[in-house]
């Protein structure tokens, strides 16, 4: 097994995961991903506030609340 390989399988989250288990939340992905680019920033460096304008029916606290972590 290569490094690369070894450090992909080490930081692989335990699964599997169902689709009961990811909320309904809708993001507007590509919204997100062009508003950050004609800002000339990432989107990890926007604002929640700046995020919050691309995610319907919650808000940046509720996607981080649901995130999946590593195990």
């Amino acid at each position: 097994m290569n490094g690369q390989t070894k450090s992909y399988k080490l930081s692989t989250l335990t699964g599997p995961y169902y689709k009961a288990d990811i909320p309904n939340i809708k993001i507007d992905y590509r919204g997100l991903t062009s508003f950050a680019h004609r800002k000339g920033c990432r989107v990890c460096d926007l604002t929640d506030e700046e995020k919050n304008r691309f995610i319907t029916d919650a808000d940046m606290n509720t996607v981080r609340k649901y995130s999946i972590k590593p195990g």
